[in-house]
């Protein structure tokens, strides 16, 4: 199979807004609970539409993610001391160099993530019909995968992002 990753395009509006400081009007609902940044909340909710009408129910595990729970998470999965994780993943934060503890999934250095911008949600994906209509159908709806490698350490089945930048899918610009 062949997964859909683009490069993530930062939408104007988010370039000046601290990453994880994105202030409650720039946050819109989103149809599994929690908030993404304005247009990836209306292009999601559309998606989780089209997705209930074929059966598919998605399951939120992680969508907007302000600093603080950045800074959290990263502490969490994160060491100064390598570990021995095999495939080894790090991180700087701050000058020093972090190591991905073990039985842990990867994060972004708090600050960086794409969760911190409004515009990545982690679904649950263990129901392989959820992953395959994802990957068949989330790029008509501006998301995709971070990667395309499935055996890169940093893969995320589960980590979906909005990708559009300024430019509104045409699902979503017909409706608008």
């Amino acid at each position: 199979m062949t997964y859909p990753a683009i490069k993530l395009v930062v939408p104007k509006e988010l370039k000046d807004v601290p990453n994880g400081k994105l202030p409650s009007t720039m946050l819109f609902k989103v149809k599994t609970g929690g908030v993404l940044w304005r247009w990836a909340a209306v292009s999601f909710n559309l998606m989780c539409v089209e997705a209930r009408k074929n059966g598919i129910k998605f399951k939120n595990i992680g969508d907007y993610r302000p600093y603080e729970r950045q800074l959290t998470m990263f502490k969490e999965r994160y060491s100064l001391k390598d570990e021995g994780r095999v495939p080894q993943v790090t991180r700087m934060f701050n000058g020093k160099k972090y190591f991905l503890k073990k039985g842990k999934s990867p994060s972004a250095s708090p600050g960086t993530s794409n969760h911190g911008l409004g515009l990545a949600i982690d679904l649950d994906v263990q129901d392989q019909k959820v992953f395959n209509w994802l990957c068949n159908n989330a790029p008509k709806y501006g998301f995709y995968l971070q990667g395309s490698d499935s055996k890169s350490p940093e893969w995320e089945a589960w980590h979906w992002q909005y990708c559009a930048g300024d430019k509104l899918p045409d699902v979503v610009r017909k409706l608008s």
